[in-house]
């Protein structure tokens, strides 16, 4: 047989407590009083006026004009009951308005089971006193159930869910996502909660630069993700719930065309889209408030450049590039375009890298050896980056000074920013219509 109790928070007035615990609609096996230091005197009170004996307890808020107090111990209580299997009734008729606010945030959060009560008067002329606005007259109280707004509540966890969505905490948001599904019976509400969170996993997984989502069924591709378990099963409730949804489905359906682009089968052609990408990944950095990692991807924005104007000539690796998505230097189709320019074949020997005297590998450069190189076979963005002091000095004082590189001590946000304008400013000058791409590629955000 399931074990019963009934919480009660304790206020100046012993006799609608009383009443609470002799209703025989619930004989509790256990009471537990939730009281402050002043009203502990109360609940002695309330035990010399039960006609029987009966277990209870006792939990004292430390302060009864703190909410966070009042629902700190209010959900140690109902925790501790659970645990121990308990039938829980919550009657919130006595204390401070902060105390029993405090147990109605914590029954309400905690479990859609709890029931709760509030003591008020029988519906006839003089059942309160104080002209029918005060205290309820004894003998004739009674106790009114109150719907547990549990599924009320999920659509706060909603709330929070879509703030951590808008800030980039996918985890965060995950949680809260999952926590309002756990609260949630119709059916419908169920399935929206889903909708979110399968929406987090995928911009998390985007974020992270995955080509795939990993799923129950395995990992699915992401552009087939976002159109087949996102966009064409869009429950009818989401209309509903966020502002201009009309709006954000069509985001969505701009990123699904971006990612198409992407991920074309022709590597040689989707290659360039990772620029656009790799530059909106920094700027969410930075809106994160983590410079570092944004100046590390900026830095890598330029890296990227230059290897796509070198898969422009021709001598990246193909095979290489579409299996591990790397840029080595294919050398026999090196040697065939630098047939003429043995000034560029001479000055590449002199640099001493691994790889390139093997006639069977390939070969790789780092960023500033990209760009010399670009710059004998005369190429135009190669020349610009010379030139342009400013930007040169920024690659290599900035990235290096982060401690994610060489450097230890941390960026700040101007120094990020900056930066990151004097990357989109050349990015600009290699693609002319990148922006085009960067708003096509930009992650939603929910009206909140």
């Amino acid at each position: 047989m399931t074990k019963k109790v009934l919480v009660l928070t304790v206020g100046g007035s012993p006799q609608p407590l009383i009443y609470s615990i002799k209703q025989k609609d619930f004989r509790p096996d256990l009471v537990y009083f939730i009281h402050s230091q002043d009203t502990k005197k109360v609940v002695d009170d309330i035990i010399g006026n039960i006609p029987y004996e009966f277990k209870y307890k006792c939990a004292e808020v430390e302060d009864a004009e703190s909410l966070e107090k009042s629902y700190k111990k209010a959900t140690e209580v109902i925790k501790e009951l659970l645990k121990e299997g308990y039938q829980i009734r919550v009657d919130y008729t006595g204390g401070t308005k902060v105390m029993t606010a405090g147990l109605v945030l914590a029954s309400t959060s905690i479990d859609k089971n709890i029931e709760q009560v509030y003591v008020g008067s029988k519906a006839v002329e003089g059942s309160r006193d104080k002209e029918g606005v005060g205290r309820v007259i004894t003998g004739l109280e009674k106790i009114k159930p109150q719907d547990n707004p549990y599924e009320t509540y999920a659509f706060l966890e909603f709330t929070r869910g879509k703030n951590f969505f808008n800030t980039y905490q996918y985890e965060s948001a995950i949680r809260n996502f999952e926590e309002a599904e756990s609260k949630l019976e119709d059916k419908p509400l169920v399935e929206l909660s889903e909708f979110y969170r399968k929406l987090v996993d995928f911009y998390q997984s985007w974020d992270k630069f995955n080509r795939r989502i990993k799923t129950d069924e395995g990992k699915i591709k992401l552009e087939y993700y976002l159109d087949n378990e996102i966009i064409k099963k869009c429950p009818k409730e989401f209309y509903n719930d966020i502002k201009n949804p009309e709006e954000f489905i069509r985001h969505l359906e701009n990123n699904l065309k971006f990612l198409r682009l992407k991920f074309n089968k022709d590597v040689g052609v989707g290659i360039k889209y990772y620029l656009p990408d790799l530059l909106n990944n920094a700027y969410r950095k930075i809106e994160e408030g983590y410079y570092d990692d944004a100046v590390a991807r900026l830095y890598r924005s330029i890296e990227l450049i230059g290897q796509l104007e070198l898969n422009k000539l021709g001598i990246i690796d193909q095979e290489k590039l579409k299996s591990n998505k790397v840029f080595y230097i294919n050398r026999k189709q090196f040697m065939v375009e630098t047939m003429d320019h043995e000034d560029i074949r001479y000055e590449l020997e002199k640099w001493n890298n691994k790889g390139y005297d093997d006639k069977e590998k390939t070969f790789k450069l780092p960023l500033y050896k990209t760009y010399h190189l670009l710059k004998l076979f005369d190429n135009k963005l190669a020349r610009e980056y010379f030139a342009d002091r400013e930007l040169e000095n920024a690659v290599k004082s900035e990235r290096n000074n982060s401690i994610l590189a060489h450097g230890l001590k941390p960026l700040d946000k101007e120094t990020a920013l900056n930066f990151y304008e004097k990357v989109l400013s050349y990015a600009i000058r290699a693609y002319p219509n990148i922006e085009e791409y960067m708003e096509l590629s930009k992650f939603p955000k929910f009206e909140i």
